[in-house]
This record gives structure tokens, C-alpha cells and sequence, in this order.
């Protein structure tokens, strides 16, 4: 296995530009994942790496050696696309075997009848049997190795591709939407497979998806494209709990993070709705700005403190939890609210509602759309918002 760098990596198509000056580092046994809204350039960015696309500028290098040039089947590179790409004519076994018998066996060997009478023909072919039924036992796959692709489910057919990639020991693992044919429930099963897989090899893994909870469950650094760039790379939780960006903050995150327009006045300090919140941003220009609240952030409240009333709209109920819309008027949107089930009788449709905040949990942006740090509380004592 090995580590693996993107260094600048600007892709156009026409007088399209897909990708501009993308960096990343990703050290060798890392789970990495590249995600963002369809038309971000993630999967453009695995098919350079992988080889299949060429950058207009920038460099690719896979155990610190340029790879500029280098044809896929030269990188030692394995990829598993989202529609399988399995040969429908050949077993579960025999598709596993591909990559191996096309590095190991000649020409001649690789002949249907005459091949295995070949001179060393057999006990490679033995070697490769062997190496294949591992990697069906390691995902599990053994049983089926003798069925064709058309007799497996879509889970199923998931892990042969996995397998086939498997048994090229490669420096690195690229996967490009593999769980986007599959229904909720595989995807939920397939996903922890992979993430299990990852810590069984140890091995180095791209990733890319447009489904946040992917990204959040299974890696280690999450990669959040949008517009041909990256906005951040960090871990799941810092990307969640501290994003760079409003963009950011709000792609990651089910239910979306609730973004409620905001003042600043000269001294830093933060209202809504002419309320102030008793939230101070440091060295923060004076003007409109954006806060953002997860919806676990918000709780009920009860009495005339509350800045934000409103009446709860739409109910969501997941059994353990449920998140409630609230509308507050004059606030021109919707605010998201999970709450305990055990809360249920207090959120009945049309019942009005008061909601106050944890200000330790509040995000403040700037008109740009950037993160305004340094937030404090204007005052000692506990001031609620709802």
C-alpha cells in the first residue's frame, strides 16, 4: 500500500473548468473521502488519479512517484465503479480472477483449453484459485463463487467487484459511487462491509460520494468539494461540528443546519429579529451575517424569553426521535428542531412553541459565507434564545 498525493490538479473541458488547482494529501492505510452535490468534480478527480482522465495541470503521486503519463494499468490502482463493470459470461469466481490471470498468465496460457496445457500453466492457475477463493472468504462470497453475475443481488454483486479489486494488492483502493444502486438497506450493510474491509487491509482508500452519511460513517478525513474546489478536509466530526464555510455547514448535516439571518452592530454584538442574543463576534464588521444552528442545538422553551415563537408546522417522526418545523413569523424560512420522543405531546401540529439555543453550539457566518470565529457571550449570565 501507499500514500497518495493530488498537487494542484486543474482539469477543463472546452472552456469548462471542472476542477481548479485541487490539493490533497493522503497518508498511506487512510480512508478518504470526496464528497459533494453531483457536477462537483469528485468523480472527474478519481478517474485522473486512477488514470482514466488527463489533468491540463498538476501532478498525481502514489508512494511519493510521479505517475504523469503512466497509462490506469500501469498505477497499480484498483477501482470499483458504480455499475460493477462485471463480465456477465464468466462465474463470481472467474470475474475475481481477471485482473490476475491478465498480470500473471501469457497470451497463450490464457487460452480457454490449450491454456492450461501450457508450461506453468497449471500451477499458476492453481495460485490464482487460491488467491481468489481468500478474497471470496474475506467478503464473504465464497458460496457463490460458481454463479454467474445475473444470479446475484445488487449487494451481492457489490462485493465481487470489491473482490476483484481486492486480489490486486494495489497501492491504493478508488471507489466511485459503488452503494448507488443499491436499496437503503444494503447500503447501510454494504457501507459498514467496506469500512470493515478498510480495517481488516489497511489499506489506502478514496472515496467518493454524493451521500454525506457515507462520507461521515465510513472515513477518516472527509473532503468537501463543490464548484471544482475543496472547502475543507478534516475529520467527520470536526467537518460537522466546526465547517470553514456556510456552504460547508450546510451540505453536511440531515436535517440541514438551520441558517437564520443576523445583525451585527459595531461592537460585535449579535441580534435577531431586533432581539439580541447575547452573543459577541470578535473583530466581526458591522452589518448582516448568517447563524447557524443544528437542529439538536435548539430546545423547547417555556415563558416570554424566547426572541423566536412560533407554531409547529410539520412533523417528522423516526420513532426514537422526530424533528419538528417550526414557523416564526417575520423570519421569512422554517426552523428545524429534534427533539425526544418523549417530547411528542408538546409538538402537535399548529401547537405554538418557543425554542432557545445552546450558544456554545452556534455557528456565525460572514456576508461571504465565511466562518466568523471568536464568538463569546455578551454577558455572564445565561441568555436563551427560542
Amino acid at each position: 500500500m501507499a500514500g497518495l498525493s493530488i498537487d494542484k490538479i486543474t482539469k477543463r473541458f472546452g472552456e469548462t473548468e471542472v476542477l481548479r488547482q485541487v490539493s490533497l494529501d493522503i497518508a498511506d492505510g487512510e480512508f478518504v473521502s470526496l464528497v459533494g452535490p453531483s457536477g462537483c468534480g469528485k468523480s472527474t478527480l478519481l478517474r485522473i488519479v486512477a488514470g482514466l482522465e488527463t489533468q491540463c495541470a498538476g501532478d498525481i503521486r502514489i508512494g511519493g512517484q510521479s505517475v504523469a503519463g503512466l497509462r490506469a494499468a500501469d498505477r497499480n490502482l484498483s477501482m470499483v465503479f458504480q455499475s460493477y463493470a462485471l463480465y456477465p459470461h464468466l462465474s463470481v469466481g472467474q470475474n475475481i480472477a481477471v485482473p490476475l490471470r491478465m498480470r500473471r498468465l501469457r497470451g497463450m496460457q490464457r487460452l480457454p483449453v490449450l491454456g492450461r496445457f501450457m508450461p506453468g500453466a497449471r500451477a499458476l492457475a492453481r495460485d490464482i484459485d487460491q488467491e481468489v477463493d481468500r478474497a471470496a472468504q474475506m467478503l464473504e462470497i465464497g458460496h457463490l463463487l460458481h454463479r454467474k453475475p445475473g444470479q446475484l443481488s445488487g449487494g451481492q454483486r457489490q462485493r465481487v467487484a470489491l473482490g476483484r479489486a481486492l486480489v490486486r494488492d494495489p497501492a491504493a483502493f478508488l471507489l466511485d459511487e459503488p452503494l448507488s444502486n443499491l436499496d437503503a438497506k444494503l447500503r447501510v450493510q454494504t457501507r459498514t462491509e467496506i469500512a470493515e474491509l478498510h480495517r481488516r487491509l489497511a489499506a489506502t482508500f478514496i472515496y467518493v460520494t454524493h451521500d454525506q452519511v457515507e462520507a461521515m460513517t465510513m472515513s477518516d478525513r472527509i473532503a468537501v468539494m463543490m464548484g471544482g474546489r475543496i472547502l475543507q478536509c478534516a475529520a467527520p466530526h470536526v467537518v460537522y461540528d466546526d465547517p470553514d464555510t456556510i456552504e460547508v455547514a450546510e451540505f453536511i448535516g440531515s436535517p440541514k443546519i438551520n441558517i437564520l439571518p443576523v445583525e451585527l452592530d459595531g461592537d460585535g454584538r449579535v441580534s435577531l429579529l431586533d432581539r439580541d442574543l447575547g452573543l459577541v463576534a470578535r473583530n466581526a464588521p458591522r452589518g448582516g451575517a448568517s447563524l447557524g444552528l443544528r437542529p439538536e442545538a435548539l430546545r423547547l422553551a417555556s415563558g416570554g424569553d424566547a426572541p423566536l415563537r412560533g407554531h409547529v408546522a410539520h412533523i417528522e417522526n423516526l420513532g426514537s426521535e422526530l424533528f419538528a418545523q417550526v414557523e416564526v413569523p417575520g423570519l421569512g424560512r422554517r426552523v428545524t428542531l429534534r427533539a425526544a420522543a418523549q417530547q411528542r405531546a408538546a409538538l402537535g401540529l399548529g401547537t405554538p412553541v418557543g425554542l432557545s439555543f445552546d450558544r456554545e453550539l452556534a455557528l456565525l457566518f460572514d456576508a461571504s459565507g465565511a466562518r466568523l470565529r471568536g464568538i463569546t457571550r455578551a454577558a455572564p449570565a445565561r441568555v436563551e434564545v427560542a
